[in-house]
């Protein structure tokens, strides 16, 4: 069973990481020259398309293991 508190602490964490995505993609891009600031837009958007079914399939299974076989407790699948 997963508490509320684990819930909402890791909801505000997913948010956190997803406006600090979106910061860095505008510092990056604002240190860029602007023939290539649509590449800067993509790699990040690329980065953040990678990296949430990844965190979903591996990490969430870390955080939230259960104890049954090893593909139920290391992947976000029920």
């Amino acid at each position: 069973m997963y508490s509320s508190v684990d819930v909402i602490w890791t909801l505000v964490g997913t948010a956190l990481v997803f406006f600090m995505q979106a910061g860095f993609a505008l510092c990056e891009a604002g240190m860029t020259r602007a023939k290539n600031t649509g590449n800067i837009l993509m790699k990040n958007l690329m980065d953040f398309c990678i990296g949430t079914p990844v965190y979903w399939f591996i990490g969430f299974g870390i955080m939230f293991g259960g104890s049954g076989r090893c593909g139920d407790r290391w992947s976000g699948l029920p």
